[in-house]
């Protein structure tokens, strides 16, 4: 009985440690020892009422190790991502620009350049084919290119 009584307490242990270490191998390590203590236990006991006391109260130190492991990990909030946090941005475009009109310097099919208070931008169309010379208008933008509609 005592080995059942250890093992069961490692299988606990392996499953809290589960928690904060990643990869799933102390988790299955610590269910399959969760359950030959148990059967260990109900093999080596004679008596049923132990058997079943045994059990509620190896069910009850599981459910109580899952509630402190995620205890531990709210009480630790470094180990997840900040909502202030953002990725890495490698270009955008210039919001300013959004609204104002200038020339297409190439054909836009659907992407070229456009030419925009005397500054080079590269554009995309919004829908359709822009041939090279016609106004356009600017009226978003995606990374580092302008979306811009034939005016």
């Amino acid at each position: 009985m005592i080995v059942a009584i250890g093992v069961g307490l490692l299988g606990l242990v392996l499953i809290y440690s589960e928690f904060f270490v990643p990869g799933g191998i102390l988790g299955v390590l610590g269910g399959i020892a969760f359950l030959i203590s148990t059967v260990l236990f109900v093999w080596e006991s004679g008596r049923m009422w132990f058997s079943v006391l045994f059990i509620v109260a190896m069910i009850l130190l599981l459910i109580l190790t899952i509630r402190l492991a995620l205890w531990k990990i709210k009480q630790k909030p470094e180990m997840f991502a900040q909502d202030e946090q953002s990725g890495y941005v490698a270009s955008s475009f210039d919001k300013s620009l959004v609204g104002k009109e200038g020339e297409a310097l190439t054909n836009l099919k659907p992407s070229g350049h456009v030419m925009i208070e005397g500054n080079r931008h590269q554009a995309v169309s919004e829908s359709s084919y822009i041939k090279k010379g016609e106004s356009v208008k600017i009226i978003g933008g995606e990374g580092a290119r302008l979306i811009c509609r034939r005016v």
